[in-house]
């Protein structure tokens, strides 16, 4: 189907239910072909968000931050109930959208939606670019915003994907020259600055004798380039343009080359570029400064070698071939455009294992009056940069560098931090792997000392006491082999407060952590702890927004972001501990930390009804919990935030032990 009609579906021997159209805008029909009318922006905007969820459960707390931000908890779940109501009345007799405890998904089996059919999918691929993803949704909210675009920027690539997998086996047929050539076409219409697609066009048709024809795409391609990015074609563009025009042009036209085989034992590598902007060279100067000081902005983070921009300079940052040849695994691209009467800062990352992907994005106003590099404003957007070249490759589907302890390292992250024992097993495995295939790899022993922290503090250590010594020997080893590393200064800070209480080596360590890099967002958010563990729960606070303005996004906020609770529970501010405990303990239900400062506060507020589903979820993944060993191992500083927090825990129900 269409995003416009639901006539266009592949046939099936027995047709769904409901038939919903997520490209252009959200649009659902009954079996019959009749419209089913959708309410309000929300609710369409709820049920695009659980079925791109794909079936899998998508919990309350997460469609409530999505689609009610500005509201408080209670106002917000209220909302997402009466949204829930009116999807159903919608759909009648039809369930397509489920309840499962605390989380709603799609049933995908009685519904059939465009934006997920593989023969729709190929459909747009052919024709070219499709209707926006949930068109006419933009601005409900910053959160939806940012979901809304990152879910776009799938569905671009994955189009993009499909349509560079039929162009290839296309062009291996010189009989099938002309679909090739719309094909090229389809894909420079997915993605007008996408040199390689417009490439693709010239060559085909000069191949086919229409060098003209070709030349002609070339302008296109260049006008396309200036109007999106102003910026000139790459050079491996140009030169197929001169080869074009030269008076004969022999064999010219073989399809580029493959980039090399990357070098094996090397890190990730990220080169950093200033963009040059036609009718702006008065501001190159400037973003060349911003782009030198990024670079050494981000060797700060030590898990990627980076490329300096002097290295690359003259060297195209949208062209693949080009950059390949330094072995660069992405390319940040740093650019200083004027806005109204002042100038703006952006950064955009490059994915340059798929063909020059975009994959993030972010600007910041800066002064023009400040005659220089803005270090807070530059430092705030490459912290943001840091986590998302790691959750991009520890997402990736095929490791880039298999058996590599700095691939093996940030592959592992994302299991460490589900909180899901199989998964997480799985992390303390590949990390043991990476220490003993690379044992100076100073991340990798860092990385290997937080996972015998967390499987400490989640009760699943078979041997506490070894594992407590283990931690402490690759935390040591880790600030040994890199004594310049920001992040494993900070983890043997925790590694000193959580598991040795020792709160006095701890804060040397996490402000010598943050001294090494101020904008390591995780850093910020150690050192929280640490402080609300000590007993200043306000400077633990202050600490957590420093850490929340650096990584608004951060992958790892599911389980950071539980240190707010903490410390609004030692500072006695229930009521603000008890929402953003809750909201928490839903993103990350196997961390069981999460839910010990939200029964305390629930405790205090007199709220025992409410604190039993939670105690009894608390139980399921710690059966053994009782008050009394866990105020005996816990890192309190003081003793009456120790009898505190007892205190709450007994009244909200807890066992005494």
């Amino acid at each position: 189907m269409t995003a416009h009609s639901p006539s266009g579906a592949d046939e099936r021997s027995s047709p769904p239910r409901i038939r919903v159209a997520l490209l252009g805008p959200v649009r659902a029909w009954g079996a019959e072909g009749r419209e089913i009318v959708l309410p309000t922006r929300k609710v369409r905007a709820l049920l695009g968000i659980l079925l791109l969820s794909r079936g899998r459960p998508v919990s309350r707390a997460r469609l409530a931050a999505l689609l009610w931000e500005r509201s408080g908890e209670a106002e917000a779940r209220a909302s997402l109930r009466q949204a829930v109501l009116e999807l159903s009345r919608a759909f009648g007799e039809v369930p397509l959208v489920r309840r499962d405890g605390e989380s709603l998904r799609a049933d995908l089996a009685l519904g059939d939606v465009d934006a997920l059919s593989p023969f729709a999918l190929s459909s747009f691929a052919a024709a070219g670019a499709p209707p926006p993803l949930m068109d006419g949704l933009e601005g409900i909210g910053d959160g939806f915003d940012d979901w809304l675009g990152l879910e776009r920027e799938a569905l671009r690539s994955a189009l993009q994907g499909r349509q560079e997998a039929a162009l290839a086996a296309l062009e291996a047929d010189p009989a099938r020259r002309e679909e090739a050539i719309e094909a090229a076409r389809a894909l420079v219409a997915l993605d007008p600055t996408n040199e390689a697609g417009w490439r693709a066009v010239m060559r085909l048709m000069a191949e086919a004798g229409n060098r003209a024809g070709a030349l002609a795409e070339y302008g296109r391609c260049r006008a396309a380039l200036r109007r999106t990015l102003e910026v000139e074609p790459a050079a491996e563009t140009e030169a197929l343009a001169r080869r074009l025009r030269a008076p004969a042009a022999p064999a010219l036209l073989p399809p580029p080359p493959p980039p090399p085989a990357l070098r094996e034992g090397r890190r990730l590598r990220v080169g950093v570029m200033a963009v040059h902007q036609p009718g702006a060279e008065a501001l190159l100067p400037l973003a060349q400064a911003y782009a030198g000081d990024a670079a050494l902005e981000l060797v700060r983070y030590r898990h990627f070698d980076v490329v300096d921009p002097p290295a690359l300079e003259g060297t195209d940052p949208r062209d693949p071939g080009g950059l390949a040849a330094y072995g660069l695994d992405y390319v940040a691209r740093v650019a200083v455009r004027e806005e109204g009467e002042g100038m703006r800062l952006q950064i955009s990352l490059i994915d340059l294992a798929c063909l020059a992907r975009p994959v993030w994005s972010a600007r910041t106003p800066i002064d023009p009056r400040a005659g220089g590099v803005e270090s807070e404003a530059l430092g705030r957007l490459v912290a943001r940069l840091e986590p998302v070249i790691l959750h991009t490759e520890g997402m990736r589907p095929v490791a880039r560098r298999p058996g590599e302890a700095s691939d093996i390292v940030i592959r592992a992250m994302p299991l460490l931090f589900s909180m899901e024992e199989g998964r997480f097993r799985r992390a303390g495995d590949m990390l043991a792997e990476a220490v003993a295939r690379e044992p100076e790899n100073a991340m990798a022993a860092a990385w290997a000392a937080q996972w015998h922290v967390f499987q400490i503090g989640q009760n699943w250590a078979p041997d506490p006491e070894a594992a407590l010594a283990e931690a402490e020997r690759l935390a040591v080893l880790a600030m040994s082999l890199d004594p310049e590393s920001a992040e494993a200064a900070a983890i043997y800070g925790h590694v000193a407060s959580f598991l040795h209480k020792d709160f006095d080596s701890a804060a040397y360590y996490l402000d010598r952590s943050l001294e090494l890099n101020p904008h390591q967002a995780s850093s910020w958010a150690l050192s929280a702890a640490t402080q609300a563990y000590s007993g200043d729960p306000e400077e633990a606070l202050r600490r957590m927004e420093r850490y929340r303005a650096l990584a608004p996004s951060h992958p790892h906020d599911r389980i950071l972001g539980h240190v707010f609770t903490t410390a609004y529970t030692l500072n006695g501010d229930f009521e603000k501990a008890l929402a953003f405990g809750r909201r928490a303990v839903r993103a990350a239900p196997g961390f069981v930390n999460g839910y010990k400062p939200v029964l305390s506060a629930l405790g205090h507020l007199g709220m025992r009804k409410e604190a039993k589903p939670l105690l009894a979820a608390l139980r399921r993944i710690e059966p053994e919990f009782n008050v009394r060993n866990f105020v005996e191992t816990y890192p309190f500083r003081r003793p009456e935030d120790r009898e505190a927090y007892e205190q709450g825990l007994i009244k909200a129900g807890a066992p005494r032990g």
